[in-house]
C-alpha cells in the first residue's frame, strides 16, 4: 500500500508572561565533566544545595535549547500543573529560549545570567554542553537558586550543581521502537532503513536503542542509516536518497517524527507500490494524526507534558516544601499506533487551562 501524507499543524496557544522563541529541533550531546564535587564539597550524587522553604508566588525560569514540539509540549505541562497549584498565586513562568539549535550554547549563558540576575526561584534548564554551562549552573547555585535539568541525553552525576534531571530515557523509548518492529513483523524477512539526527549522545542512544531491539532477530537488517539532520525536508531527500540505492527497503525508521514525515513525503512522491512501514519517535501532533490517516505506521510517545508536570511538582517539593527530590526522574515511553493512536486527544498538543485542585 502507498503511504501519503498530509500536513497538521501543531495548535498554537497563548499563556501569559511566556517569551517564546522561533522553533527549530534538539540535538544533545554531553562532554566529559571534571571538579565539580572539589569545588562544592559534596559527595558524589549529591547536589550542592538543600532544599527550600520559600513562600510564593515563585519566579521559575524556563530555559530550553530552543521551542520545538517536545520543549513547547513541556512547557505547556509546566503551565498546566501551576494552574492547578494555583496558578500566578503559585509561581510565574518565564521562558527565555534561543532562536535556534545552533544559537543555542552561545544564547544560553547570557539567558541564565539574566536570570540569576532577577534572582528567580528556580532554573529549568535543557543544555546541548552541561560541561559548557558548569559555570552558570555553579553561579545559580552560590545564589541560593536550584537548577532542574530536563531532556538531557545524560549528565554527569558527579556535577553538584543541579538538584534533579527531568525527562525520559532516549534509549528505552526508541527500544520499544524496535520491540514493535520485531513484532510487527513476526520472523518475516525485512531490510530497514534508518534516518538519524545530528551527531551526538541524544542520535546515539536512540540509534542503539533500535539496534539493540533488534540484534537477536537475524530476519530484520539494517541496509541504510543517515544523517537527516532532524528535518522533514532533509527526512525526505535522504528517503529518497535511500530507495533509490536499496528499493527493497521494507521499513523505513525516522528517529523523530519529522524526518518520519518527510520519509512519508519521498514514499509519495517517488509512487512507489511497495508497502513501506514508517515509523517515527516522540507522537508530535503531525506524527500522531497521520497514524490516524494511516499514513505512519507508529511512534512513541515521550511524555513531553507529564515531563513538565513532574518538574513543577519537584519544584514545589524542593523551593517551597523543603524536600528532597531524587536526582533522576524519568517519564515512561509509550507505543502509539492503530491500536492507542485516539487515546491521544488534542489536549496533548495544547496548553489547556485548569482549575486549582
Amino acid at each position: 500500500m502507498k503511504r501519503t501524507n498530509h500536513l497538521h499543524l501543531l495548535p498554537g496557544a497563548v499563556i501569559p508572561l511566556l517569551m517564546l522563541a522561533a522553533c527549530s529541533t534538539s540535538n544533545q550531546s554531553a562532554s566529559d565533566q571534571s571538579g565539580s564535587r572539589s569545588e562544592s564539597g559534596t559527595s558524589p550524587g549529591e547536589s550542592a544545595i538543600a532544599p527550600l522553604s520559600k513562600d510564593g508566588p515563585l519566579t521559575i525560569s524556563y530555559i530550553p535549547i530552543t521551542m520545538n514540539t517536545q520543549y513547547t509540549m513541556t512547557q505547556y505541562g509546566m503551565q498546566e500543573q501551576i494552574d492547578r497549584l494555583g496558578g500566578s498565586d503559585f509561581a510565574t513562568l518565564d521562558v527565555q529560549a534561543p532562536a535556534s539549535n545552533d544559537q543555542s550554547l552561545s544564547m544560553q549563558p547570557s539567558i541564565m545570567e539574566n536570570a540569576i540576575a532577577k534572582g528567580v526561584d528556580a532554573i529549568v534548564l535543557s543544555t546541548e554542553d552541561e560541561q559548557a554551562m558548569l559555570p552558570y549552573m555553579k553561579k545559580a547555585t552560590e545564589a541560593g537558586i536550584p537548577v532542574f535539568l530536563t531532556n538531557m541525553a545524560e549528565v554527569n552525576e558527579d556535577d553538584a550543581y543541579f538538584v534533579s534531571n527531568i525527562g525520559y530515557s532516549q534509549y528505552d523509548a526508541s527500544h520499544l521502537i524496535g520491540e514493535w518492529v520485531v513484532d510487527d513483523t513476526a520472523g518475516k524477512d525485512a531490510k530497514i532503513g534508518i534516518l538519524e539526527g545530528y551527531p551526538g549522545l541524544l542520535n546515539d542512544q536512540r540509534l542503539a536503542g533500535f539496534k539493540d531491539a533488534i540484534a537477536d532477530h537475524a530476519n530484520l537488517e539494517v541496509v541504510a542509516s543517515q544523517t537527516a539532520d532532524w528535518t522533514r525536508a532533509k527526512g525526505q531527500e535522504v528517503t529518497e536518497n535511500i530507495l533509490t540505492a536499496s528499493p527493497d527497503i521494507d521499513i523505513i525508521y525516522g528517529m523523530y517524527d519529522e524526518m518520519a514525515l518527510g520519509a512519508v513525503s519521498a514514499i509519495k512522491t517517488m509512487s512507489t507500490e511497495k508497502d513501506i512501514i514508517v515509523a517515527g519517535y516522540d507522537n508530535t501532533a503531525d506524527g500522531n494524526a497521520a497514524i490516524k490517516n494511516g499514513e505512519l505506521a507508529v511512534t512513541v510517545d515521550t511524555g513531553s507534558k507529564k515531563v513538565g508536570v513532574e518538574l513543577i511538582n519537584a519544584i514545589k517539593s524542593f523551593v517551597t516544601e523543603g524536600k528532597a527530590v531524587d536526582r533522576e526522574i524519568n517519564v515512561p515511553p509509550t507505543i502509539v499506533d492503530a491500536t492507542n493512536v485516539d487515546e491521544f486527544g488534542e489536549d496533548t498538543y495544547e496548553y489547556v487551562p485548569r482549575d486549582p485542585e
